[in-house]
């Protein structure tokens, strides 16, 4: 079964709410990790949470949105490459309108995946 590519490529637009910017550019981001990935992504999610084991739910959703996006963002604009893994970007919403957009070339590679697999089950089935 040819499987769908796992790099995604999307433009992304948005302006923050709280200073007006305008972040647009052309992303590449991965759809689906290796273990090696997604061990990458869990230290960082760690890392960025540090030693609290009670985070407050802001503090969680900033760990799993800044992890996830420094781990599958594979070629970006320069506004994001000068921010250090979106820690400079002082709008938010960006962050979470930009880990939206990852998220749903995730789920439009899994539905790929899904329909190929049934396709390939008919065909078996034939």
């Amino acid at each position: 079964m040819d499987l769908p590519n796992k790099e995604h490529v999307f433009d992304f637009q948005h302006t923050g709410i709280d200073t007006g910017k305008k972040y647009e550019g052309r992303f590449t981001v991965l759809c689906v990790l290796n273990m090696g990935q997604k061990h990458k992504l869990e230290l960082e999610k760690t890392r960025l949470l540090g030693n609290y084991q009670n985070p407050t739910d802001g503090l969680l959703g900033m760990a799993i949105i800044l992890a996830t996006l420094r781990t599958k963002i594979v070629d970006a604009p320069e506004w994001w490459k000068q921010s250090v893994g979106g820690t400079l970007i002082e709008d938010e919403d960006a962050l979470v309108a930009l880990f939206d957009k990852v998220a749903a070339a995730e789920e439009e590679w899994r539905q790929k995946m899904k329909e190929k697999s049934q396709k390939a089950q008919e065909t078996l089935q034939a």
